[in-house]
């Protein structure tokens, strides 16, 4: 049963980040109305009611044929051109934001459904005209023209709503700000989920547990935890998960830690309850909402781009983000109702975190003097909030990283000195064990 639950929650995965997923299933429900429509059309209460009700009703078998064709040609046309502009889109994200955004735009739902409805509209009207039998004039099934009328005139508003919300999708600041918004939802859930945890259990010591080692290759991005947690309950397990997600693993890597011995066959079963996968959507984990975020302002800092002002707007959102994440520990858990959790897993510290998210910008920004600065008012905006004393380490150790990269690039006195009287800020909040020693400018240049 494990086995088919796995299947299915990978189908699932697959299916619902699908282009194909909403056009499909609105294109069903377009199809069943027009099986409904054709039943009811003829009913001897509908005949009377539109012999009663004559607007908008056609009585001519031609007409109700020409109107139909010209409803598919043009809405097919619409359609076309809609998913042209979705190409358009795609293309232009991966050239001048990041490849790794491109699954989150085909995802959109609102495109989907618009398209969907495109579709939907086209299968009614060609479904409708293979019932309009040739010469007749009793038997026109004019309650279905006049809801394929409807239905094209809302295709016409769609297509106006499509053209707006794709205009709004080329700028980079609408999906970074989608990015934002969707990663600050996603540290928020995890919050209030930690929250809900009365006492938040310490990492067990799996020293001596048994590790159970990847039988597949690729990027950990989900795991099934309702299917875990129901072995771990049923066998009397816990399990410690040894790597991040969005981390490569190799086949034959250690990939968890079992509490004791267990056979082949469960540990197969455990196995199967993680899946893997190439793309990266911002609403499955915090990560890689600020990873994307980071990668948007890397390639806004490339020469091809050169647009360090997106750069410095992705810092500020990621310093917002990151102090979100302050609080939280550097574990996961899977809480189960009626007792302690079983399944623990790690988050990355913060030192690790800055390495991933923002070690890039200040090397591809490491000459931008707006960009080193930047960087250290997040880190100073950072020490505003509750820190243990690890992080409180880690962040000067970045501290003293990004003053390390300006002394290394900037030789302009002026530059050195706006990095200075942010050295000075920080060593007035952060309050440092030992304080930190500012950039040396050259008496000449002052």
């Amino acid at each position: 049963m494990s086995r088919f639950s796995n299947i299915a929650f990978r189908l699932y995965q697959r299916i619902v980040h699908s282009l194909a997923f909403y056009p499909t299933l609105i294109a069903v429900g377009f199809l069943c109305l027009c099986l409904l429509s054709m039943r009811i059309e003829y009913q001897p209460w509908m005949m009377t009611l539109k012999d009663t009700v004559d607007v908008g009703m056609v009585r001519n078998a031609d007409n109700a044929r020409l109107i139909l064709g010209t409803l598919v040609g043009g809405i097919l046309s619409l359609m076309v051109f809609s998913f042209s502009m979705v190409m358009v889109v795609l293309n232009n994200a991966s050239a001048s934001l990041s490849p790794r955004v491109i699954p989150g735009l085909i995802s959109d739902k609102g495109h989907q459904k618009t398209l969907g409805f495109y579709l939907g509209t086209i299968l009614y009207a060609l479904l409708l005209i293979t019932s309009i039998e040739q010469n007749s004039t009793t038997d026109v099934p004019s309650l279905g023209v006049l809801i394929s009328l409807c239905l094209g005139i809302a295709c016409l508003g769609l297509f106006v709503h499509f053209i707006h919300s794709i205009t709004r999708s080329i700028q980079v600041e609408y999906i970074l700000n989608n990015l934002y918004c969707t990663t600050l939802h996603k540290l928020a859930a995890r919050e209030a989920k930690m929250a809900c945890v009365e006492t938040l259990p310490s990492w067990p010591d799996d020293s001596n547990w048994r590790e159970v080692r990847s039988e597949r290759s690729g990027y950990f991005k989900e795991l099934n935890i309702s299917a875990i947690n129901a072995m771990l309950c049923e066998h009397d397990l816990r399990m410690t998960v040894m790597i991040h997600r969005g981390f490569f693993v190799m086949s034959g890597r250690p990939l968890f830690k079992l509490d004791r011995e267990v056979d082949e066959d469960i540990a197969s079963q455990l196995l199967d309850c993680f899946d893997f996968f190439i793309e990266e959507y911002a609403h499955t984990h915090y990560l890689f909402g600020c990873t994307q975020i980071s990668e948007i302002a890397v390639k806004a800092l490339s020469p091809g781009i050169n647009d360090p002002g997106t750069a410095i707007t992705a810092i500020d959102m990621l310093s917002v983000l990151l102090s979100k994440r302050l609080p939280l520990p550097d574990l996961d858990i899977a809480p189960l109702p009626d007792q302690p959790p079983r399944l623990f897993h790690y988050e990355m510290n913060l030192d690790e975190l800055l390495l991933l998210v923002l070690g890039p910008i200040r090397n591809y920004g490491c000459a931008d003097v707006g960009v080193l600065v930047c960087l250290l008012q997040a880190f100073k905006n950072l020490f505003y909030h509750p820190l243990r004393a690890q992080q409180k380490s880690d962040l000067l150790k970045h501290v003293a990283s990004v003053l390390e990269t300006a002394d290394q690039h900037l030789s302009n006195s002026r530059d050195r000195e706006a990095i200075n009287q942010l050295i000075e800020r920080i060593n007035q909040v952060g309050e440092p064990p030992q304080r930190i020693e500012p950039l040396a400018v050259p008496a000449n240049k002052v």
